[in-house]
């Protein structure tokens, strides 16, 4: 189903800003909103000795663009911070890695010797090379990658003390941001849990703001029985105030000459809870919108179409690898966000007895294509929910508008 738009205006044949949304990456300045409470508890963070933070929450809710844009303001006031991002690591040495070459790209523009104090407080082997920019590249010897567990723990610990111990000859402060830390229980388990806790313990000139997505496994590293238990202050990160990123879509589409009257509130309802979901929603609706100097809903709902056309092919794929009885949970739920073990629902869409169909949204949650609410069982991407409806719901005999609200059973 498309949706019909008028036809440009005379204002078509003006130069047209550039558009004023971003997704992708870290971002800030005018691209970046609100987070006030959440900047203000990072900065006291990452200023004051042993004050540790966990930040966590879902994915797409902004804490790496958040976490990055406290970073850059403390270091426009002479603070030392180093963010280590370790989503892509496949290793303990990888860890150890991504610490090395960010200590050495923050703490290297203010002190000259930090690569070598780094490279000194290590037992094994550092090559250094220059990365595409001219910055010395720290990294581990190839040969640490297949060593021991024990040995890559007793690397990245070492990497970490390393950090304290310049924090410590230069009588100052660092802040260390250890971005998706989850990762270090992926690779060594909880040994690697407890010796983080052993080390943050011990450090005195550095402080930890950890943060992740993964909640599930982030909760059960926090446990009451687990290492990390009450050594750090957790921060949740939920969703923007709604009405203020509504407010804020609209003043950065009239930025960009496009009026806007209500159109932030139909994006945030539609794409929202998730900050770059919104986010992406807006700017496809400005690149909708621009030729006609005003936004619409129709050009809302048209931006969320084009959206869920361009993610066919990986969202297609996917979609091949479930069991038809994933897929028909998927069709359900794309229908109503409550009511997968009524009689009449698993009925209509053949989901069985109740246990299996509730067992397999929960295999879908841990597969991070679901999310379990308080309403029931919704998707975790809403234009995932869009391709569904658009291409799947058919074969179960429903049609609905691609923009149907599952949580409130109509159309949005």
């Amino acid at each position: 189903m498309r949706y019909p738009t008028p036809r440009p205006s005379a204002r078509s044949r003006v130069a047209e800003p550039e558009n004023p949304f971003r997704v992708g990456g870290i971002v800030g300045g005018r691209h970046f909103t609100d987070r006030a409470v959440e900047r203000r508890r990072i900065r006291r963070a990452l200023t004051e000795p042993q004050d540790h933070l966990l930040v966590f929450g879902p994915r797409r809710m902004g804490k790496s663009s958040t976490l990055r844009v406290v970073q850059d303001e403390l270091t426009a006031r002479g603070k030392h911070v180093v963010a280590a991002d370790l989503s892509t690591a496949s290793s303990l040495t990888d860890l150890t890695n991504r610490v090395l070459q960010a200590a050495q790209a923050s703490l290297g523009r203010v002190w000259r010797d930090v690569l070598t104090s780094l490279v000194q407080g290590l037992s094994v082997k550092i090559g250094v090379s220059m990365d595409p920019a001219g910055v010395p590249f720290p990294s581990v010897d190839v040969s640490v990658r297949d060593a021991s567990l024990a040995t890559q723990r007793d690397t990245f610990g070492g990497a970490l003390d390393a950090i304290e111990r310049l924090a410590a000859a230069k009588r100052a402060h660092v802040g260390l941001i250890l971005d998706e830390f989850q990762e270090i229980h992926r690779f060594g388990g909880e040994s690697a849990e407890a010796h983080l806790r052993s080390i943050i313990q011990n450090h005195k000139h550095v402080s930890y703001v950890l943060a992740g997505s993964d909640e599930r496994l982030i909760r059960a590293m926090i446990g009451p029985r687990r290492p990390l238990y009450k050594l750090l202050e957790p921060l949740a990160f939920g969703p923007i105030d709604a009405a203020h990123l509504a407010r804020w879509v609209d003043d950065r589409l009239r930025s960009a000459a496009v009026e806007a009257r209500g159109i932030g509130e139909a994006v945030v309802a539609l794409a929202g809870p998730r900050t770059r979901d919104v986010v992406q929603l807006a700017r496809a609706t400005f690149e909708v919108s621009r030729r006609f100097g005003a936004a619409t809903p129709e050009h809302v709902a048209e931006a969320f179409h084009q959206i869920v056309l361009s993610e066919d092919a990986p969202v297609r794929a996917q979609w091949a690898e479930l069991s038809p009885l994933q897929q028909n949970v998927l069709r359900a739920a794309s229908v109503a966000s409550a009511g997968l073990t009524r009689g009449a629902v698993r009925r209509q869409f053949g989901l069985g007895d109740t246990g299996p169909a509730s067992k397999t949204a929960a295999t879908l949650v841990g597969k991070s294509v679901l999310v379990k609410t308080a309403r029931g069982y919704e998707y975790d991407n809403p234009f995932v929910r869009g391709w569904v409806i658009a291409n799947a719901l058919a074969d179960a005999g429903v049609a609905l508008p691609i923009t149907h609200d599952p949580a409130a059973g109509q159309p949005r």
